[in-house]
């Protein structure tokens, strides 16, 4: 479901480099900064870190009901450049 939900908003080339610019920064990633730093909107960057969170790439670092940032699982160090 949140793949299709991707795919309407998204090609898959675009999301193959958000998820890797966001995979990318090694520390707390938080929403607002994804945001900003992709110039794409706030519902849109909540969806990928959702999907990456899915995929077990991601994992809440904070908040429950409401995220507020995520960060890196440990078994994920991929060579993104």
């Amino acid at each position: 479901m949140i793949r299709q939900l991707l795919d309407d908003e998204l090609d898959e080339a675009s999301l193959s480099f958000l998820k890797k610019e966001v995979l990318r920064k090694e520390e707390a990633i938080f929403p607002k900064e994804v945001e900003g730093y992709l110039k794409l909107s706030d519902k849109t960057i909540r969806k990928v870190l959702s999907h990456l969170v899915d995929k077990n790439m991601l994992m809440l670092a904070s908040g429950i009901k409401m995220v507020r940032s995520y960060r890196l699982r440990n078994q994920v160090k991929l060579p993104i450049r």
